[in-house]
């Protein structure tokens, strides 16, 4: 246990918000478990006058959920017994408004389109809390509605409000935020009293401590090894390969599986009381923002996504005591450079749309315009204007695809310097830390404990016994085809291995205290002149 360098949020910002006045807007970058939430409902809200208002905006329906839970209890309202009424709630005690980012921007659609005649104005607020806003552009590489809720919260001005921004992750969506409050008071609006505060808990996650795998199969293993009640909780970027892959290993009864859309008893209890009740729990991208997991067994953590922030949002699920700061276990992928490769000509090929769509309009209509299907690939870099009819770029489905090129280009020229490592090191770098000795937290060849009894109890077995040709391939194929054990680029399920590699495996790989004898010639008897050797044991 160890208490981490950083602040509580309502200690980094003090009685500054006193400060705050209509039209300004508040950046607070704070690491998750440092009290965003507590400051929003047990400071601000406890200090708004009576008339005030204030909207809170978030991205994700689990967080949406317990921040209704949150404020009904606050509030000492009743919380519905099932999700589908709390879902209807939107509005708690008159004072706070709880909506999402989605729901912003579908409101928008759909009255552009005439489906609907609600405005969506947020100015009528007194206070707009955008909490985890990386969303705006983290989103962009897929959802091309994210233009609306952008163009709402971030680039209109309402001189009756105060924009709080809030994320662990502000690093992509901070300078645009600030480039549009600077555009808005250089437009002659008179706007030059309005400001920008910007707070910040510091980082700290040392109490982290990193391993590092090649496939899913080693987690597989070491999560089989694990025999204590420690959970687990698995953040996985392919739901059809690994998450299958999990969920066939360990059954239902010690796995659960939440994605979007998930609603089942292990959510619920998330929601209800932050812990989950099974050993393992393997999320996707669903679960990575707002949802708290307070709950001592979470001791590992494996994270398999890609870029940065989703990194950070789901280390973020389980909150830490930044007093008292328990160790946790993170467990992080190699990655291959083959695999950038692959990514940055997806890139690259989406960069050629926009290009067209720049250049040669004409092409770029007699391509999209004749076959819709394709323009599923550049749905996120392209709409049609509803006004002119014509397709425009998507602005922040532009600005995510140029940085996914530019992240996928510096991690290729990083691993042309280290073949190995070089996206372990990058993922570190996130976290701020450095581990000198990668090769030692390493996990390769783990072995089915299990397994290794199994083998112990055959080798207590032929003790002392001469052992020919026939039971040295054998214990060969013992070693070999049922523990993997071998790192060497050679295939030894071939053929038998020889007695000094064998006694290495046994030793220094699987630490069983058991020696091999060198090959002896037997001098009597039907086995008369055959090579042998002798397994003994070592006190």
């Amino acid at each position: 246990m160890s208490k981490l360098n950083l602040q509580w949020v309502s200690d980094s910002i003090g009685d500054d918000y006193k400060n705050w006045n209509k039209g300004d807007t508040v950046l607070m970058e704070a690491q998750t478990g440092t009290g965003k939430s507590w400051f929003i409902q047990n400071v601000l809200l406890d200090e708004m006058m009576d008339q005030e208002r204030l909207l809170l905006v978030c991205n994700r329906t689990h967080l949406k959920r317990q921040l209704k839970k949150d404020l009904l209890e606050k509030y000492k309202q009743p919380i519905p017994s099932t999700l589908e009424e709390l879902d209807k709630i939107t509005t708690i005690a008159d004072k706070v408004t709880i909506t999402s980012y989605h729901a912003i921007s579908h409101t928008i659609q759909d009255s552009i389109y005439e489906k609907t005649t609600k405005k969506y104005n947020v100015g009528h607020y007194d206070y707009i809390v955008m909490d985890e806003c990386h969303f705006l552009f983290a989103d962009g590489s897929f959802n091309n509605k994210t233009r609306f809720a952008y163009k709402e919260l971030v680039q209109e001005y309402y001189p009756h409000s105060i924009k709080i921004f809030i994320s662990a992750t502000m690093f992509e969506v901070r300078q645009p935020i600030i480039n549009a409050v600077n555009k808005i008071k250089n437009n002659g609006f008179g706007l030059d009293e309005a400001e920008i505060h910007e707070y910040s808990t510091g980082t700290d996650y040392s109490y982290l401590s990193p391993k590092y795998f090649k496939s899913i199969e080693t987690i597989v293993n070491v999560i089989k090894n694990d025999t204590s009640e420690e959970k687990w909780l698995i953040f996985i970027s392919d739901i059809e390969r690994d998450g299958k892959k999990i969920m066939d290993e360990f059954g239902e009864k010690n796995c659960s599986l939440i994605k979007s859309g998930t609603v089942s008893d292990e959510l619920k209890s998330i929601i209800d009381d932050s812990k989950f009740n099974k050993k393992i729990l393997i999320c996707t991208k669903a679960l990575d923002n707002g949802i708290n997991i307070r709950d001592s067994k979470l001791k590992n953590i494996v994270i398999m996504t890609w870029d940065r922030i989703t990194f950070i949002q789901m280390l973020g699920r389980k909150r830490i005591n930044i007093n008292d700061a328990e160790q946790v276990n993170l467990y992080i992928p190699t990655r291959y450079k083959k695999s950038f490769l692959s990514k940055l000509k997806v890139f690259k090929e989406k960069e050629r749309e926009l290009e067209l769509h720049h250049k040669n309009p004409s092409e770029f209509y007699n391509k999209y315009d004749n076959d819709l299907k394709d323009f599923q690939f550049v749905n996120d870099l392209f709409y049609r204007n509803v006004v002119t009819g014509k397709i425009d770029v998507n602005l922040i489905g532009m600005k995510r695809l140029y940085a996914d090129i530019q992240f996928a280009e510096k991690m290729i020229e990083k691993f042309e310097a280290d073949k190995k490592y070089a996206f372990i090191k990058e993922q570190l770098s996130w976290l701020g830390i450095e581990d000198n000795d990668i090769e030692s937290n390493m996990l390769e060849d783990v072995v089915l404990e299990e397994d290794i009894e199994k083998l112990e109890d055959y080798l207590n077995s032929i003790i002392n016994k001469k052992l020919f040709s026939d039971d040295q391939q054998k214990l060969s194929d013992l070693v070999v085809r049922e523990l993997i054990t071998i790192s060497s680029k050679t295939d030894y399920r071939t053929k038998k291995i020889n007695p000094t590699t064998l006694e290495t495996i046994i030793r220094d790989q699987l630490n069983l205290p058991y020696a091999i004898s060198k090959p002896k010639q037997e001098t009597k008897g039907e086995m008369r002149k055959k090579r042998y050797i002798v397994i003994s044991k070592i006190n």
